[in-house]
């Protein structure tokens, strides 16, 4: 009987025992096989550091070759939006040992980061900065209220000499952007994209049915986000005024920039671009980019003709100026040289009193020598 009752004790403490090691032995497997990879990352993170090498970001240079902004920072908006996979570059990574107490013991490892491409684009640095000036001499004369955009086009190409903009703020906000291009002139908040007002006079060179021709009611297609389509009505009750551009139309000046430059250039209505190249950090080219034609105006050699000779004749002989264009209220915009068009300028202002166009026309009297028209007097 005792004999029987040791041995069920002896069995029972065995069961325990071997129960205990099953225990044991199952958590050594789940630490090892099932955790092993958790703990043997910990480990390694207790005495690896990676440090993260940020990439250089590629530069924007104006048509000269040099950089269009001066400072390190990198804008949120305009040019660099869209072409941000060519200039952000890949980052690198250095990995380093440390000690118990967080001392650099050795470096382990390093991969450099890749700076980003260099763009070009067309921007002319002497003729932003006169748009910008004379955009910030109407904001002083106006007050606060005060909004304006200056668009200066190349008529057989598309691109974008100068673009500038002042939004009715004492002090533009800066968006992030180069040069200009960091504040409101060319970071896609710019008047010159989403500003929309009537035209007046100075659409005169469209009528209702020739607009969707000529670009207006869509998207000129820029490389810069934030572009308003404009709005042309389906119907518009004559004492609207559509053909003058009154009423219900409205325009961006950088649609009526590249209406006017499909105008003088035998009706080829471009996607305006303001990069040109994009280039790799040793210099070699990774692309061109073209403003590509966005569509053709349905027009005559001899109805083109017929609108520059109209054009031709608004500006008064007392302007000394040798361009062809016409002035509405807060709008002017021309071609120049008159006879040989390379260059399209569209300027607006609202200047308190809705009477701008001579202070748009002054600043475009400013601007155009240094274009390329040429000046009768003073």
């Amino acid at each position: 009987m005792r004999r029987g009752v040791h041995r069920g004790r002896v069995a029972l403490l065995a069961v325990v025992v071997s129960s205990m090691m099953l225990t044991v032995l199952g958590r050594l497997w789940y630490l090892q096989v099932v955790s092993g990879p958790y703990y043997a990352k910990a480990a390694a993170d207790s005495r690896l550091r990676t440090v993260p090498l940020p990439a250089p970001w590629g530069r924007i240079l104006a048509a000269d070759g040099r950089p269009l902004t001066a400072d390190t920072l990198v804008g949120r908006g305009g040019l660099e939006t869209w072409y941000r996979a060519d200039l952000a570059g890949r980052a690198g990574v250095r990995e380093l040992a440390v000690d118990s107490r967080g001392t650099v013991t050795r470096v382990l490892g390093e991969r450099g980061p890749r700076p980003g491409n260099t763009l070009t684009t067309s921007v002319d640095p002497r003729i932003q900065r006169l748009a910008e000036r004379a955009l910030a001499a109407l904001a002083a004369k106006a007050g606060r209220e005060s909004t304006g955009a200056v668009v200066v086009l190349e008529t057989s190409t598309g691109r974008v000499i100068a673009l500038a903009g002042h939004a009715g703020r004492a002090t533009p906000a800066r968006h992030g952007g180069a040069m200009g291009l960091d504040t409101e002139s060319l970071s896609g908040a710019s008047g010159a994209l989403i500003a929309q007002r009537a035209p007046g006079t100075a659409r005169a060179i469209t009528s209702q049915g020739a607009a969707a021709a000529f670009g207006f009611g869509r998207r000129t297609g820029i490389d810069l986000p934030n572009e308003a389509t404009g709005y042309i009505p389906d119907s518009v009750h004559p004492e609207h005024g559509p053909a003058a551009g009154q009423g219900e139309v409205l325009v961006t000046p950088l649609q009526l920039a590249t209406a006017y430059a499909a105008a003088v250039n035998g009706g080829t209505l471009f996607s305006p671009r303001l990069a040109m190249t994009v280039l790799r950090p040793d210099g070699t080219v990774v692309r061109t980019i073209a403003p590509p034609a966005a569509g053709r105006v349905a027009a005559s050699p001899e109805t083109l003709r017929g609108i520059r000779h109209a054009l031709a004749a608004i500006p008064s002989p007392d302007t000394a100026l040798d361009a062809h264009g016409g002035p509405g209220t807060s709008w002017s915009a021309c071609y120049v040289p008159a006879e040989t068009p390379r260059y399209v300028v569209v300027v607006v202002s609202s200047r308190t009193g809705g009477h701008a166009a001579e202070s748009a026309a002054r600043t475009m009297r400013e601007g155009i020598p240094r274009l390329g028209g040429t000046t009768r007097g003073t």
